[in-house]
């Protein structure tokens, strides 16, 4: 209860599942109230299934016969299957692994569309979390914490940072007001040396009673509309321990796509808040990072040089540096490569920008490549579950006479974000979910109607949207200086992602095997019998967060702007502006 005094926290020292199980019981065992963890509440009071962490909605139909019909071992969120070659098993097998990301749990939706989703409360309701360092722009805090476990949520260590600075800053001001009721809650301010940069940045960082910590990277505000009614989506690490007393002494980094370059990068990330996080790197340091699979790209208000080495690097300089490391192969291809960048937000851009910048990354793994936009028109809002309710958060203008001539030069790339495909087998079953989420996906091909999903050669899940201030400027070189190797990008926030590409997880006794990543829909797990073999040791699956193929704007149809008005009524029946 609020205003209790804090009671003893208990270390457990667990070595197995089952001594965790019986201490996490004597921990419990000293509080007041009864140990069952509670169920969530949706909006009108009813309760909700409870999530426990796990997923509590029934396997589809087609999920449950794919398994069914294949003779699997199911290993840490993959499986082996048998591999097929012109119809026969072929003495191989291939490793089928679910989506390193997932989509959120989204209210109103049937839980055949929530199947595979995580909530809030799954990231946050493990009762053996005892610290929490929670990494945003917005904050409802006393939402937040009624996602911990009801018994510990007000003796976990919670660190709250954000860069809300200036003291009449409402999201300022709302959570100093709630650091009145949550004693055990911290804030921490980020610095932003740009007045136009942002704390962007969506992670968390738990530290937990058994000795692991885990490090989830996601797209959603801390807020309740943005977990409960936009498509969003997180990545969730591994369970990291510490390290092995032979291992405190950490030997070199690794290549981009480590556990250990992971874990370097984060540290180097944390390191840009200045004394502020020392706390939190010295803990995370002290954890092992091997078993991920991923690699950072992540911005920090900074000047970046092209001649930096990777390491030093951030923006769309940082994510050239990933896609090509884990790419390069694919630069003999010859077929051209789609990017399809879905984002909720797009800024006022210099009209070379984009190919300068984020296009020109993603080049380091094509030697051909096409690119395409999503983002909602106001069809795409008006139709939604909520309506116009969230088009704040969504955000471009079309106003002036130069937001309009933006508006036409990117008309090319824009394809709308609520339209439904034909067929049932690629709908995502989000059309109707307004995006928060932002996804960087390289495509094998540009989906269409002939070849609806081609595979995807990387994938990254981010805060950053299509801004200078996210990204970075294009590099250019000061005014009477020659050497190329001395252009600067300047970057103004905070932003924080995840890039996958199916090579990572192979395994050393692999040798030189290829990997494929498919996209998913519907569920996190490929679906093998769509899924033909080419010979591939690893198939990894992309929950996919809108349908394919892609749908180009109508003649006429605008980006969706929240500064414009809308007279005609949403399904609610409500206007805009």
């Amino acid at each position: 209860m609020v205003g209790e005094p804090p009671l003893k926290k208990q270390r457990l020292d667990a070595s197995h599942a089952e001594q965790i199980r019986a201490q996490r019981a004597g921990f419990l065992s000293t509080l007041s109230r009864p140990i069952s963890p509670p169920q969530s509440r949706t909006s009108n009071g009813s309760e909700a299934p409870p999530s426990n962490g796990r997923r509590t909605q029934g396997t589809s139909t087609q999920a449950a016969d794919t398994l069914r019909a294949l003779p699997t071992s199911q290993i840490n969120g993959s499986f082996t299957a048998p591999t097929q070659i012109n119809g026969r098993l072929a003495s191989s097998t291939r490793r089928v692994i679910r989506s390193p990301f997932q989509l959120t749990r989204v209210r109103g939706l049937s839980a055949k569309d929530n199947i595979d989703s995580v909530s809030l409360h799954d990231i946050l309701g493990d009762p053996l979390i005892k610290e929490a360092w929670i990494f945003n722009f917005c904050f409802d805090v006393n939402w937040t914490m009624q996602h911990f476990d009801a018994d510990v949520r007000q003796l976990v260590n919670v660190k709250i940072v954000h860069g809300s600075w200036k003291r009449e800053d409402g999201n300022r001001q709302a959570i100093e007001e709630h650091l009145k009721i949550w004693k055990n809650v911290q804030e921490i301010r980020a610095y932003l040396p740009d007045p136009f940069g942002t704390h962007h940045s969506k992670m968390i960082i738990l530290f937990k009673h058994d000795d692991t910590a885990q490090v989830i990277i996601h797209t959603a505000n801390m807020l309740e509309k943005d977990w409960d009614h936009m498509t969003q989506a997180a990545w969730r690490s591994p369970a990291l321990p510490l390290l092995q007393a032979s291992k405190d002494k950490e030997s070199a980094v690794g290549a981009i796509g480590s556990g250990s370059r992971f874990k370097h990068d984060l540290l180097r990330y944390l390191g840009a808040y200045g004394g502020k996080l020392k706390p939190l790197i010295e803990q995370l340091g002290k954890h092992d990072f091997h078993a991920v699979r991923a690699a950072l790209v992540a911005s920090v208000p900074s000047y970046v040089k092209t001649s930096d080495p990777s390491d030093k690097r951030w923006g769309h300089l940082a994510l050239a540096d990933a896609v090509g490391a884990g790419n390069s192969s694919k630069l003999k291809s010859t077929h051209e490569q789609h990017l399809v960048c879905q984002v909720s937000s797009i800024a006022t851009l210099p009209a070379t920008w984009l190919d300068e910048t984020v296009f020109k990354a993603a080049r380091s793994s094509a030697k051909h490549l096409s690119t395409s936009i999503i983002y909602p028109t106001p069809t795409d809002l008006r139709s939604a579950i909520t309506g116009y309710a969230t088009g704040g958060s969504i955000h471009t203008k079309t106003i002036s006479a130069a937001q309009q001539k933006q508006v036409a030069a990117l008309r090319p790339y824009l394809h709308r974000w609520g339209a439904q495909s034909a067929n049932t087998s690629m709908q995502a079953g989000r059309h109707l979910v307004p995006p928060h989420i932002k996804t960087y996906i390289c495509y094998g091909s540009k989906p269409t109607t002939e070849n609806p999903t081609p595979d995807i050669d990387w994938v990254l899940v981010t805060s950053a949207n299509l801004s200078t201030q996210a990204w970075g400027t294009a590099a250019k070189v000061a005014k009477g200086v020659k050497d190329p190797g001395e252009a600067i990008s300047h970057i103004s926030s905070f932003e924080i992602g995840v890039l996958i590409w199916p090579e990572l997880f192979l395994d050393e006794s692999d040798g030189k095997a290829t990997g494929r990543m498919v996209p998913t829909f519907g569920m996190d797990l490929p679906d093998i019998p769509r899924t033909p073999s080419t010979g591939d040791k690893v198939v990894v699956g992309m929950r996919m967060p809108y349908d394919l193929p892609l749908t180009s704007y109508g003649p006429g149809e605008m980006p969706w702007s929240p500064s414009s008005t809308y007279e005609e009524p949403d399904r609610l029946g409500r206007t805009w502006g």
